[in-house]
């Protein structure tokens, strides 16, 4: 039997890979700015999470990783995040929530069909299990990203050369 810490781990592995692949590939000039927009890119590559449970669906975390660096290649293909500076957390979001709005409906018709649920029950006899882990992964993102979203915004600092109201 695979513990759900072994899952959790699998879990942190594919978003701690996403984050890095977003500070590489967007955030490698500007290290500070990566430091300050972490969290606020958790918010993001998370949401995902909260609108395939409220569909009821799950999906293994190589899955949910695929689907999100599918979004970040196409990101800087044909995006330009550099225009985005302090707001491509913002632009990350937006891009993800366009794109499940968008392809919504064939991803749920992919995980909600019966071959999917086929090929996993003939290749493993474990198949529940791996259901409720894939279940309790997807829960631990969506805790993550609504803990997130509650998170009051820090004051931001002001200029050096500009005087305070105090």
């Amino acid at each position: 039997m695979i513990s759900t810490a072994r899952g959790d781990d699998a879990l942190i592995a594919a978003t701690d890979a996403l984050l890095l692949a977003l500070r590489l590939r967007f955030y490698a000039q500007r290290p500070a700015d990566y430091r300050r927009d972490r969290p606020r890119l958790l918010h993001a590559l998370t949401w995902p999470a909260t609108w395939l449970e409220a569909r009821g669906l799950t999906c293994a975390p190589s899955r949910y990783q695929t689907l999100i660096e599918e979004r970040i290649h196409a990101i800087a293909a044909h995006g330009n995040p550099a225009v985005y500076g302090a707001y491509f957390p913002a632009y990350l979001l937006k891009c993800l929530q366009d794109w499940f709005d968008r392809h919504g409906d064939d991803l749920y018709g992919e995980l909600k069909h019966i071959r999917n649920a086929l090929d996993q029950l003939l290749a493993s006899a474990r198949f529940a299990e791996r259901v409720q882990r894939h279940s309790r992964q997807l829960d631990l993102l969506v805790s993550t990203h609504r803990l997130l979203a509650r998170r009051p915004a820090r004051p931001s600092d002001h200029a050096a050369d500009q005087l305070t109201l105090f």
